[in-house]
């Protein structure tokens, strides 16, 4: 029986390797210099979508043998030479590959002219992080992340969920002036003008590159594009066949996983692929005691609000939606979400019926939620993202369809604002059809010329809740023709022009963007450029039309109304200063001190008396008092009473003077100015740039370039906000008043109380008269008590210190007026804010008109390939100019201040190490400190030092570990003042080839 066995298992395990045998195919060939025709060593040799391969050996010689299936395509490439594609059919193939020098300079990018051309080419600074970069790098969960260590780019870590794109000009926290796209289709908002990661559907296995192009690029991309296209293109299912699965987990209980399935048809005609992605995780939070001020700020409940009049009612709480419960992952106190759980799929169609052209129908979805930071406060974003797409490109045609549609999360998981409390209905659709035609004029200086056509139709519902007034009227249009030229001045020297027309419905006026370009070929692996961007600009819809309390201080009283830019903020010259702590009484613009009357009536008005009276009926010290309650009660509960108030109780205005106003968000001056409508804005730029490859040894690119806004806008507070700044409390002064001012109108009824008591006891005594009693008292009456002197101490109590009626009311002001509200006491209503009875603080867009900021800056970024095996990297940013400040020399004649909110120099350095089955890599990140003007998260941001890892192994040649770490020193810091404290991050991962 064991001899069967043993005979059945080793036929089993003969036949195993004959099938092993017979499945392995031995590749051989070599690779040369095609300049030098010298043998090239150390070439990489891939077989595409699989970690099989070898190096040439001294000779320029390789042989491999894989168990791969015949057909497949070799990827060939090597430090300073461009890389190659061949497809082997059969193992006897001969494969005998030229190189041509020049490292990643003759790599075809399509995003930086919107048609394929080398980067060498290029009229725009660009970079490209490949898929080889992809794999070795220390990105583990979001793509995003990818472009840390571009030079010239920002990416903002806010949390571990939400992530921000920002470039040269761009000053954004929430809105963003790049335009992130996938596969030619936007990945931001356009409603809002918002980058949610969490949506965008981005999986490591599925991109084949990145094209980053910076710098201005409306002339192509359309209006807002101000500071340069980010271009995720993802692998064709053709060209990339197979199945791959990804899975990770580490810190923060991060766990997810990724599979990526393609089939390609023998004749390479037709093919589809299928993406899914999971992820969650714990996010990184506020820190409990230093933000303790900011989270006690946060609502405890969500209601969807009460709709009046077309806007949000601040008059009504609304329905309840969320408590506590639901908010607080932590049981903590913080209802800040710190858990996110993320979900998407797409599907992909791709058919090429000859070389020359390519369809793609595609479309997918993606779930999840996450906080997210405005300039208007802390939010949650949450709902459905669906999209889908069909575009197709034969010859020098290229047509493109996309639909997206986001929910915006429903009642059981809404979109909010924690300040507010209150659900934002963030429904919208947008479509986009893209026609361009590219065509070539060899008569004509031997031009290549691509004129296209954009529209661009958002549509909006946000059922009163974000757009207010403006719910009805909200269309958002934009629809663009262009024309770009590149010709040849000489054999070394060619010109781009190019220029682009935009018609908008938010503002009535037509945007131009026109651009120049000198590209100057030194040799083949070097080149000069000069670039001119004139870029339009229009607010998004949500800057537009927006119109509700992004900020509910107290409910029913006061709040922060931000109006939107499709009509002007203006303000009443006559308009009183409003003070909503004090039953919004108001008082006339320029009052440098509260009296102590206005304070009296208005806790008179909310129950001061009753509050007194409250506190002499539960104090025991004040039990003498009980009598007089009738006579405190007839004074406190008399309106007329505040009249006899003198005196005042505080300074109103700010730290630059009584009566003095200012900016809630920044603490500068302000005073009630009108800011008008949407205009567009003009962002112009200037570039000189070098991109080449020296020895064949080092890469290099330096840019240098300027750029000035004119006519943009900055959210901050358009009315100005006053402070109360009393003695020492705001009810403090008032007790002391009391004691003095109140003292007169209480006597009469004291007085006739304790005639009255000895009146009563004069009866019961005989031989006394009551007049006796009220002159001399019970004095020289032997043998009788007094029973009137408690009463007459607790009178003199009453009109000497008034201790109770003081305390009561100082215990009920301390209420009323809390420490907190004492920053925004008293604030002036725009014309904007709905009249219902409320103080409303304006904030909206700030216009700076006809006035520019200008700034240049320099963006340099080196290779050196030590070896075949190893490069080192490094680049540095550096920017003229972050902050523009009033009277000061360099302000640019700005009226208002202005922030880039942006370090003005970085730098970022590391190491690429690939050999054999491992790869690793090693990087840093330097950002110095810089000033921020962003609403509730402007201050100081901290420098940055931050140190990024990877380590890899292929176990096979279809399976590979990789430890990756970001942060791994856990340097705390965070994006921006009062976010959330980013930290380490350490996740392991696998991938499996299938």
């Amino acid at each position: 029986m064991k001899k069967n066995k043993l005979k059945f298992t080793l036929a089993a395990l003969g036949l195993f390797c004959v099938n092993l045998l017979l499945a392995q195919s031995t590749i051989s060939g070599s690779v040369t210099d095609a300049e030098t025709n010298e043998p090239l060593p150390g070439v990489n040799i891939i077989i595409q979508g699989t970690g099989d391969g070898t190096n040439t050996d001294f000779d320029g010689n390789f042989t491999f043998t894989t168990n791969s299936a015949l057909p497949f395509t070799l990827e060939i490439s090597s430090v300073g030479f461009s890389s190659q594609s061949i497809e082997v059919t059969s193992a006897d193939q001969t494969i005998n590959v030229s190189l041509q020098p020049g490292e990643n300079l003759q790599e075809i990018i399509v995003s930086a002219s919107r048609r394929a051309q080398k980067i060498q080419d290029a009229p725009s600074s660009v970079s490209i992080i490949s898929s080889k970069d992809i794999e070795n790098s220390a990105i583990a969960v979001d793509p995003v992340r990818h472009l840390v260590n571009i030079p010239g780019v920002q990416i903002q870590q806010q949390s571990a969920n939400t992530l921000n794109i920002e470039m040269r000009a761009g000053s954004g926290v929430f809105g963003t002036s790049t335009f992130p796209i996938l596969d030619y289709r936007f990945l931001s908002t356009p409603a809002a003008g918002t980058f949610f990661t969490q949506h965008s559907g981005l999986s490591n296995i599925d991109i084949e590159k990145i094209e980053v192009v910076r710098g201005a690029a409306s002339a192509l991309y359309g209006p807002n594009v101000v500071s340069g296209v980010v271009h995720f293109m993802s692998k064709s299912s053709i060209d990339y066949p197979g199945t791959t699965v990804e899975l990770l987990g580490g810190e923060m209980s991060t766990v997810g996983a990724a599979v990526r399935h393609a089939y390609a048809s023998e004749d390479k005609k037709f093919g589809y692929k299928i993406n899914a992605k999971w992820s969650s995780g714990n996010d990184f939070e506020l820190d409990p005691i230093e933000d303790a001020d900011q989270i006690a700020q946060f609502k405890q409940e969500i209601y969807q609000p009460a709709i009046s009049n077309g806007y949000v009612d601040g008059n009504q709480a609304g329905t309840l939606l969320l408590d506590m419960d639901d908010l607080d992952d932590n049981n903590d106190g913080n209802p800040l979400a710190t858990k996110y759980d993320n979900i998407s799929a797409n599907a992909h169609l791709e058919f090429r019926p000859n070389d020359n052209t390519t369809g793609f129908i595609s479309g997918g979805f993606a779930k999840g939620g996450a906080i997210f930071f405005n300039s208007q406060g802390e939010g949650r974003q949450d709902g459905e993202d669906y999209w889908a797409q069909a575009r197709v490109q034969s010859g020098g045609l290229f047509a493109l369809l996309s639909y997206n549609h986001k929910t915006g999360g429903g009642e059981g998981n809404p979109t909010f604002l924690y300040r507010s409390g209150f659900r934002q209905v963030a429904i919208n659709s947008s479509l986009e059809a893209q026609v361009q035609y590219n065509f070539d004029m060899p008569g004509f200086l031997d031009s290549n010329v691509t004129v296209g056509f954009d529209h661009r139709d958002v549509t909006s519902d946000s059922q009163n809740t974000l757009f207010g007034r403006n719910e009805l009227v909200d269309d958002y249009v934009i629809s663009g023709l262009y024309l770009q030229a590149t010709s040849k001045l000489s054999d070394k020297l060619e010109l781009t022009y190019a220029a682009r027309a935009d018609k908008f419905t938010v503002v009535d006026d037509i945007g131009f963007s026109p651009r120049v370009a000198l590209v100057y070929k030194l040799d083949d692996n070097n080149s000069i450029r000069a670039t001119y961007n004139s870029s339009a600009s229009i607010p998004t819809a949500l800057q537009s039309y927006i119109d509700f309390p992004v900020n509910v201080i107290l409910p029913g009283v006061y709040d922060v109304w931000l109006a939107g830019e499709i009509e002007a903020q203006n303000f009443d010259p006559n308009a009183p200063i409003r003070l909503p702590f004090l039953g919004n009484l108001e008082v006339p613009q320029g009052t440098g001190a509260i009296p102590n009357a206005y304070i009296f009536g208005a806790l008179n008005a909310l129950g001061a008396g009753a509050g007194a009276i409250d506190a002499i009926n539960t104090n025991p010290d004040y039990a003498g008092l009980i009598p007089f309650q009738g006579v405190l009660e007839s004074v406190l509960n008399n309106p007329a009473t505040a009249a006899s108030i003198t005196g005042s109780s505080g300074f109103l205005g700010s730290p630059y003077g009584a009566g003095v106003g200012y900016n809630i968000f920044n603490g500068e001056r302000l005073d009630p100015t009108d800011t008008g409508s949407a205009l567009i804005n003009t962002v112009n730029s200037f570039e000189i740039g070098y991109k080449g490859v020296i020895a064949k040894k080092l890469s290099l690119a330096v840019d240098f370039y300027t750029y000035e806004q004119k006519g943009f806008t900055n959210f901050t507070a358009i009315g100005p906000a006053f402070a109360y700044t009393p003695d020492t409390d705001p009810t403090g002064p008032l007790a002391t008043s009391i004691a003095t001012d109140l003292a007169p109108l209480l006597t009469p009824g004291v007085t006739d109380a304790l005639t009255a008591a000895y009146t009563a006891n004069a009866a019961l005594i005989p031989g006394i008269d009551a007049a006796t009693l009220i002159a001399n008292g019970f004095a020289g009456i032997p043998g009788v008590v007094d029973p009137v002197a408690p009463l007459a101490v607790a009178a003199a109590q009453v009109i000497g210190g008034l201790a109770a009626v003081g305390g009561g009311t100082y215990a009920l002001g301390q209420n009323l007026i809390p420490a907190a509200a004492l920053p925004v006491f008293g604030a002036i209503n725009s014309e904007r804010a709905p009249d219902d009875g409320l103080t409303h603080l304006a904030a909206g867009y700030r216009k700076f008109d006809n006035q520019s900021r200008t700034h240049w800056g320099m963006d340099i970024a080196a290779e050196y390939f030590a070896n075949e095996n190893i490069s080192f990297w490094a680049n540095a940013s550096y920017l003229s100019q972050n902050v523009w400040i009033p009277g000061e020399s360099d302000d640019d004649g700005l009226p208002f201040s202005s922030y880039l909110n942006a370090p003005q120099f970085k730098y970022r350095a590391g190491v690429k190490y690939n050999k054999n089955n491992w790869l690793a890599s090693l990087s840093f990140q330097h950002d110095d400190e810089f000033e921020s003007n962003q609403g509730f998260y402007s201050g100081t941001v901290q420098k940055k030092n931050l140190f990024d890892a990877n380590v890899g192994v292929y176990i096979t040649p279809k399976v590979r570990f990789d430890l990756t770490g970001s942060n791994i020193f856990n340097f705390e810091y965070r994006a921006f003042p009062s976010m959330p404290v980013i930290g380490r991050r350490i996740i392991g991962k696998i991938t499996f080839d299938l």
